[in-house]
Parts: C-alpha cells; sequence; structure tokens
C-alpha cells in the first residue's frame, strides 16, 4: 500500500526553493503557496522529492508569463531586492529569500540553515529577450 502522508513529508519538507519562487511571485499566504507548489508538481516542474528540476518553467508558470530562459547561481552578495539565496549547513542546503542581507521570507520559519550555516549562493533568473 502506498504511504501518501511520507510522500507528502518528502515533497513539502524539501520544497523551500519552490516555495521562495511563489513567494517572489507575489503569493504570500499558506494557501497560495502551497497552491502553486503542488501545482509546479503536478505540471512536473517540481520532482516527488520536492527538488524543483525545471526553475525556470515553474518561475514563468508563477508569474504567469514567459519571461525567463535560465537560472545562473552567482556567489551570494546582499542587493537591496528580493533575491533567492541558498544556505549550506550541516551537509544540506536550503533556501529563503532575502534583501540587503537580511531574511524577509524562510519557509522553515526559523531554520538552523540560516541560524548556523552560510550564505553561499544565489538564484537568479535570466530574463527572455
Amino acid at each position: 500500500m502506498e504511504n501518501i502522508q511520507s510522500k507528502m513529508r518528502e515533497l513539502f519538507g524539501h520544497s523551500c526553493y519552490g516555495y521562495c519562487i511563489a513567494y517572489l511571485s507575489g503569493k504570500t499566504g499558506i494557501k497560495d503557496l502551497t497552491k502553486a507548489v503542488l501545482e509546479g508538481w503536478y505540471k512536473g516542474y517540481i520532482d516527488d522529492d520536492g527538488y524543483v528540476s525545471k526553475p525556470q518553467l515553474f518561475y514563468n508558470y508563477c508569474f504567469g508569463k514567459d519571461l525567463v530562459k535560465d537560472v545562473e547561481k552567482p556567489v551570494y552578495k546582499p542587493e537591496p531586492f528580493n533575491q533567492i539565496v541558498c544556505f549550506e549547513y550541516n551537509g544540506g542546503t536550503h533556501f529563503v529569500v532575502m534583501r540587503d542581507d537580511k531574511v524577509v521570507f524562510d519557509p522553515y520559519g526559523d531554520s538552523n540553515s540560516v541560524k548556523y550555516g552560510k550564505a553561499t549562493t544565489v538564484r537568479k533568473f535570466i530574463k527572455k529577450d
């Protein structure tokens, strides 16, 4: 028998990047954010384990427009605008949205990755010409 609850723990437990993309698109409530992640999973942009395998397509879906063609991963530096930042801690990664070197959205609430880890890279979405 399939363990649906276990699969959903896996999906939502590792969906921080997806939640951050949805947040950047203007979604803020837990229901709207979660709906976007579920729809991204349903459309194949997010894998069963929560990994966003097609971030540019999920970004375009969340924004409702065909805006970006690719994603780059430059080294983190503080910026005066919202950006998705990858933290590394204890062998794992976690994504949050930061502005001016301050976390403005953490899908985990108050993650140990942010408390004890290090901001390493950002996800820079490359716009189409």
